[in-house]
């Protein structure tokens, strides 16, 4: 295992049109991902089947040196490697973050992570806005009973205003705009 395999490898992928898609629903990018483990297995330690935390640090180790390629587009391929890197285990995540450091994949580790944390701040605000629905429901069904009640108040108002001024005639005498004599 050369030094350089994994850059020798992304651009080789690139070129190739591999899919690097992390989401991928048609092929999963098996072959990329499977192209990243034969490309860690020149040590005894590794699985070719899966990535385990001897592999992903060296892994790690290789992305570190990894570099752009001007016109050849290694950002999808690095973010899906990262992606298989990342564990959700904060000792191993925490290492590989120091692994790669401030070289060029550890600044695109970093835009992963940003777009992650607002993803999830998104999340959680669209979350509390349907969470709030029914008590934003009740508050509008509540608004409109008070304006409801307040619009017959001054009906009745108005109506015992009018019943004081024509008190005396009639009941039957102003239906149609005639006053009985």
């Amino acid at each position: 295992m050369t030094p350089d395999w994994l850059q020798s490898y992304l651009v080789s992928s690139v070129n190739q049109n591999l899919c690097t898609r992390i989401h991928c629903t048609t092929c999963g990018a098996m072959d990329f991902r499977r192209g990243v483990l034969k490309g860690v297995v020149g040590s005894s330690h590794v699985d070719p089947r899966r990535i385990d935390r001897e592999s992903a640090l060296d892994i790690a180790i290789a992305l570190a040196g990894v570099r752009p390629v001007e016109g050849i587009y290694l950002d999808a391929a690095v973010r899906c490697i990262l992606f298989d890197l990342w564990s959700g285990i904060p000792a191993i995540d925490y290492e590989i973050e120091e692994l790669l450091g401030s070289s060029w994949s550890g600044n695109v580790l970093r835009t992963m992570q940003q777009h992650y944390a607002v993803r999830q701040a998104a999340q959680r605000t669209a979350e509390e806005y349907v969470e709030s629905a029914q008590k934003r429901k009740e508050e509008k069904r509540q608004a409109k009973r008070e304006q409801h009640a307040i619009r017959l108040g001054l009906k009745r108002e108005r109506d015992r205003i009018w019943r004081q001024a024509h008190q005396g005639e009639p009941e039957d005498a102003n239906i149609l705009g005639k006053k009985t004599s």
